[in-house]
């Protein structure tokens, strides 16, 4: 299992505009996947670009894809910038399509807080109580020099890892509420895959033992 090496093309985004007013927003809950149907079994062998979260599905009004492109390990990564949020600056979502037998609980244990790199300073690691998401998840806060904050929550389905992370905007915003605005996220992402698993199912392997 590989280690992310995260690259944050947005980090030092910075607030503008006069004070921000008001509670910060909750966080949203995942469109369900549809009623009564199941999802067909069999690992996820679909392209990452054709998984991630489209723009119009994400939940912050008026957000921007800011940057939108493969990574390395059959990933794709998608940046919003949230200009109109008060309470956020930008969001990632990492996507990667793993091999049919890394579960989703390796995934997270092989990208843990420590496994994450950035470009210009070793931010101070810590783990936080992740969100029921995925079938494994683990949460993280990565506190720079200047006080800010970025949160990451790693978490999978089936054989596809994520990586949802975020930037909080102002003190306001809690870290257990920019945890709960990255797992919905990734709920979100999650019901995204089951629908197209629904759609375009998985193929099954015929059993040929009793064939002559």
């Amino acid at each position: 299992m590989r280690r992310i090496a995260l690259c944050l093309l947005v980090l030092a985004a910075s607030a503008c505009g006069g004070a921000i007013v008001g509670k910060p927003t909750p966080a949203p809950t995942a469109e369900p996947t549809a009623a009564g149907v199941a999802v067909p079994p069999g690992p996820i062998l679909f392209e990452p670009q054709q998984l991630i979260l489209p723009p119009e599905a994400f939940p912050v009004r008026g957000a921007a894809v800011s940057h939108d492109a493969a990574v390395a390990g059959r990933g794709w990564e998608r940046q919003f910038t949230t200009d109109a949020s008060p309470d956020f600056r930008w969001f990632s979502v990492r996507l990667f399509v793993l091999d049919p037998d890394v579960t989703a609980a390796a995934f997270v244990k092989d990208n843990g807080c420590g496994s994450v790199t950035w470009p210009t300073e070793v931010p101070t690691a810590d783990a936080l109580v992740a969100s029921n998401v995925g079938e494994a998840a683990t949460a993280c806060l990565y506190t720079f020099r200047d006080d800010g904050r970025v949160l990451y929550v790693a978490t999978g389905y089936r054989n596809v890892g994520l990586l949802v992370g975020t930037q909080p905007r102002r003190d306001l915003v809690s870290n257990a509420l920019a945890i709960e605005w990255a797992s919905a996220i990734a709920r979100q992402q999650i019901s995204i895959i089951e629908k197209i698993l629904i759609a375009h199912p998985p193929p099954t392997v015929r059993d040929t033992s009793g064939s002559e």
